[in-house]
This record gives C-alpha cells, sequence and structure tokens, in this order.
C-alpha cells in the first residue's frame, strides 16, 4: 500500500511540473512587452488630468446647484441679490472682544489730572455695575487710565462692529469713539 501511495505521489508530481512547464513558455516575451507603447509627454499627461479633473469639477457644480434649487425652491426671484446664481456666504460667528483694541494715540491726553503720552495703547471697554461705561486705557499689561464714555446708538459709519478711534474735536479736545458687540460710546478727553 505505501508503494502505491509513493507511485501515485511521484506521479501526480511528473504531472504537474508537466502542466506548469507549459505556462512557463508564455513568460518568455515578458522582457519585450512594452517594445510597441508609445511613451507619454509631460503635456499630454496634463491633459488628461484636466480632462479627469473637470468631470469632477461638472460633478460638483451640478451637486452645488442641485443643493442651492433644494434652499431657493429653483424659481426666478423679483430680486436680484436672491438669484439662484449668487453666491452662499458662510456668516463668521460674532464673538466678544475681550482683548480690546489698539489705539494710536499721537498727541498727549490728560486723564484724570495725568498725563497720557503719546504711543499705542489697547483699549478696552467695560460697563460696571451702575451701567456706566468706562473706556480703559492700557500699554502692554500696566495700566495707564481710565475714561468715563457715553453710550450712543452711532455707529460712526465704521465698517466693522468692534472699533476704536481717536478723532479731532476742537483746539483743547479730542473725541474718542468706541464700539463693540455690546456697545457704542464716545468720550471728549482734553490734550496738549
Amino acid at each position: 500500500m505505501k508503494k502505491f501511495l509513493f507511485i501515485f505521489a511521484a506521479v501526480l508530481f511528473i504531472s504537474t511540473l508537466s502542466c506548469n512547464a507549459d505556462e512557463w513558455d508564455d513568460f518568455s516575451g515578458v522582457e519585450h512587452a512594452w517594445d510597441g507603447q508609445k511613451s507619454v509627454t509631460n503635456q499630454e499627461f496634463e491633459q488628461a488630468i484636466d480632462t479627469l479633473e473637470g468631470k469632477k469639477r461638472e460633478k460638483e457644480a451640478k451637486k452645488r446647484k442641485k443643493m442651492i434649487k433644494k434652499i431657493s425652491g429653483g424659481g426666478e426671484s423679483l430680486h436680484p441679490n436672491l438669484s439662484t446664481d449668487s453666491e452662499i456666504k458662510a456668516l463668521t460667528p460674532l464673538k466678544e472682544n475681550k482683548d480690546g483694541m489698539l489705539l494710536n494715540i499721537p498727541v498727549h491726553l490728560v486723564i484724570n489730572q495725568q498725563p497720557l503720552e503719546k504711543g499705542f495703547y489697547k483699549v478696552i471697554g467695560e460697563r460696571d455695575k451702575n451701567n456706566n461705561i468706562y473706556l480703559s486705557f492700557y500699554q502692554s499689561q500696566f495700566f495707564k487710565g481710565k475714561v468715563k464714555a457715553i453710550e450712543t446708538q452711532d455707529d460712526y459709519g465704521q465698517e466693522t462692529m468692534d472699533f476704536v478711534e481717536l478723532l479731532p474735536f476742537d483746539d483743547k479736545y479730542v473725541k474718542i469713539i468706541f464700539g463693540s458687540l455690546d456697545f457704542n460710546a464716545y468720550a471728549f478727553v482734553r490734550f496738549f
């Protein structure tokens, strides 16, 4: 029985070798496989990539139009700003500016009978318990002075919500305008 199994295994092994030998003949021309192919230039490659990316952009444009149609209903609007072709702008969330704003003071100011030298100051607007508004002046981390301000609804034509500016008023006073998310205010300060 052992002889029979040994002979059977040998015949099976030899037959598989002969079958695999036929398959090895198919790989004899592997080194010549790329002989007939044309080389591609950088320009042709870039054109092919642009074509593929163009199809991707078209899909994204269709997806965007579909989204706009869902939002606006797809019809034409009477108002030109509400057209379906107009860009949808992302709104940035409003946040309170706790760090203050930088103000260049080109003259010497008098705050609480103390001189405030020329220079750059960080101005922070604060409301106290009694609902009074104060503008505090800092240079670096050092407190330099505080002025009581008057609240107003005027935004002074500023384009941003947070602003501080020094405006000339007359021969003895300047007007400091301040705006934040919480309030707009102004203060008259004497200068020399």
